[in-house]
């Protein structure tokens, strides 16, 4: 069970994900999904969500044009909460942490 909700999550990281998704999916109580993940990754189900989201918006601020275009390519709704969270998990904006890394490469 949590290798399939890992595995689901994983491909569906660009799309909407809930317990509740999760639960119909998996065809099993939301509780339950709660219960399994909290015991084998000590982190919430939204929690996991959230960080594979911003590993992946790492690359996609690198490697797309536009930092608007990369967080709704994670799966993020909208531009504030992306910020929110992205400046929260790495100490930097979007914008400075794609400055930051463009500077090393030269």
């Amino acid at each position: 069970l949590y290798q399939g909700i890992l595995a689901y999550i994983e491909e569906h990281i660009s799309e909407e994900l809930t317990l509740d998704l999760l639960s119909e999916q998996f065809y099993i109580s939301k509780y339950h999904i709660a219960h399994v993940f909290k015991r084998n990754l000590g982190i919430s189900v939204h929690q996991y969500i959230l960080k594979k989201r911003l590993q992946l918006s790492q690359a996609a601020i690198l490697s797309h044009p536009s930092i608007s275009e990369a967080f709704l390519l994670c799966g993020f709704k909208d531009y504030s909460a992306f910020f929110r969270a992205f400046k929260k998990e790495f100490g930097i904006s979007p914008k400075e942490y794609r400055e930051q890394y463009t500077s090393l490469q030269k």
